[in-house]
């Protein structure tokens, strides 16, 4: 076991890598973690104080009727002039 933890005689080169990786790797974890919780704040804020249209226009188009003469499923509605 000691032969292995002395890594043929590199053994300070070898673990200092294997920290230096370690502690790169544990850093951009918590970068991220961070900058994705920003990132969500700053999206609710902006969610907050936009107007909700895609939902308006989801609901008017789920009360549109298939049936209706002159309109088809899935259809853009036309400009009216």
């Amino acid at each position: 076991m000691s032969e292995f933890l002395n890594m043929g005689g590199y053994a300070v080169y070898v673990w200092s890598a294997y920290g230096v990786a370690a502690v790169v790797l544990i850093g951009l974890v918590v970068w991220t973690l961070a900058s994705l919780r920003r990132v969500r704040a700053e999206l609710a804020d902006l969610e907050a104080l936009a107007p909700r249209r895609r939902r308006r226009a989801a609901a008017a188009s789920a009360d549109a009727t298939p049936d209706t003469p002159g309109t088809t499923s899935g259809s853009a509605p036309h400009a009216q002039s």
